[in-house]
């Protein structure tokens, strides 16, 4: 907290205090310094002004190709300030108020006005031109290596080649749209589709296509300013401020009545206000500005979705769900039908959709019993002989007998309440040493045992 009071109170002062008298130039380089908070503006490669343009002091640096004006990708990662040259390849960090140049590469001259972001605590650059062709790759910095690889992504929904696109980062995921396709004369794309990068998968989707008002607005060449604040991408000129949000859809705009410079600038996302530059030539001065982005954000003249889904994508996503919500009616309805097809056991009682089960005899009910103690394994048939033996030793054939009738009769019931095919009631198999020996349980499908 203390820290942005002092900040606060740097950029406050620098805001009343910086009219300062400088050489005439357009070599300045302007960005936020990650350690302190402060602006800084470079002038010619050689004045360094920390927060107010007053009272410069010389600039120290290592070698580094062409002037620092050229280095307009602004990166802040872990309380370190990188300048990334607009054509990709060297590397500088703004270190100790001095330039230190960090890459062993070159300079690629492949991706002006590419669209930067960071991920991964990583610098990376999606599209831009080079070369005579555009592009729609994006690559990454190592600091390790101290080199530039490209980050793959799958082929598949990915945005055809441009530059000077529009779009940031939340969370896992970019957001890509508008852009210039044609490399030889600058033509805006038509097709007006917001696209989405998974960048844990490297899936690219077309999440759907944005406003009319917004294209008209932002693919006038050069007329607007960019930033992020958290998960919301504002555009800025002299006349309007355009706030997408993204999360919830939505585009708000503003009449923007404030004068803006749009020759430098950045956001200063601590203490939510635009900083900016504004060369006023006639005087040959320089004049930092700040304006709080809240008291420019006043009552929206215009609100609308950002973007609309197309209409395939629509029923694609329709068909999915009403196929996916009658898949599920399926399969409640044959769960249901098929655990009403069960017989119950519990507090010596059969029970059938819940209602006792009364038309089996006692011989019935005692192998039923029998059947359900045992059915985790296979009984011989031969053992229901014992529920038929008497004292008077009958012979074997007519126990047989006996045990098959009632046993038939067991099915039968057993179908005519279950509604099944009764050789679905019991699993038979032969004994594995005597393959005349039958053996029998009971369909786990259709019975279970209810605990008291």
């Amino acid at each position: 907290m203390l820290q942005k009071f002092f900040c606060l109170l740097a950029l406050l002062t620098a805001s009343f205090l910086s009219a300062q008298t400088i050489p005439k130039t357009d070599n300045i380089c302007f960005f936020q310094d990650a350690k302190t908070g402060k602006p800084i503006t470079i002038v010619n490669d050689s004045l360094v002004y920390k927060g107010e343009l007053k009272t410069p002091t010389k600039l120290k640096h290592t070698d580094y190709p062409e002037s620092l004006k050229k280095y307009n990708y602004h990166f802040t990662i872990k309380n370190h300030t990188y300048l990334v040259h607009e054509g990709c390849g060297a590397v500088l960090e703004y270190r100790n108020d001095s330039i230190i140049r960090i890459d062993d590469s070159f300079l690629h001259k492949n991706q002006f006005g590419a669209l930067p972001f960071v991920y991964n605590n990583q610098i990376c650059l999606f599209g831009g031109y080079g070369l005579f062709t555009n592009k729609n790759i994006i690559t990454h910095f190592s600091f390790k290596s101290k080199e530039w690889f490209e980050f793959i992504t799958k082929e598949n929904n990915i945005p055809s080649p441009r530059n000077n696109s529009n779009g940031f980062k939340i969370g896992n995921n970019l957001y890509v749209f508008g852009g210039y396709e044609n490399a030889i004369s600058p033509t805006y794309e038509k097709e007006k589709i917001v696209y989405q990068l998974n960048l844990k998968t490297g899936n690219w989707n077309s999440i759907g296509k944005y406003s009319e008002s917004l294209y008209t607005l932002i693919s006038r060449l050069g007329e607007y300013y960019s930033f992020s604040s958290k998960k919301r991408l504002y555009f800025i000129n002299n006349e309007n401020i355009i706030e997408i949000d993204i999360i919830h859809n939505k585009i708000n705009y503003y009449k923007n009545n404030e004068v803006i410079c749009l020759e430098k600038m950045y956001y200063d996302d601590n203490l939510k206000c635009i900083v900016s530059i504004n060369n006023i030539s006639a005087q040959n001065i320089l004049v930092l500005k700040i304006q709080y982005l809240k008291t420019l954000l006043k009552q929206p003249y215009k609100t609308e979705p950002f973007y609309i889904k197309s209409y395939f994508t629509f029923i694609f996503h329709s068909v999915i769900i009403l196929f996916t919500i009658l898949l599920l009616f399926i399969i409640v309805k044959l769960t249901r039908r098929f655990l009403s097809k069960k017989i119950t056991y519990t507090k010596n009682k059969f029970y059938y959709k819940s209602k006792a089960i009364s038309n089996l005899d006692s011989l019935e009910e005692k192998i039923l019993v029998y059947l359900f103690e045992n059915r985790n394994q296979f009984i011989q048939l031969n053992q229901l002989n014992t529920f038929f033996e008497s004292e008077k030793q009958d012979n074997f054939n007519a126990i047989v007998k006996k045990r098959d009738l009632v046993f038939v009769n067991l099915l039968f019931k057993l179908n005519s309440t279950l509604q099944i095919e009764e050789q679905n009631i019991i699993i038979t198999q032969k004994n594995e040493t005597d393959k005349r020996i039958k053996e029998i349980k009971l369909n786990p499908l259709y019975f279970s045992l209810k605990n008291n």
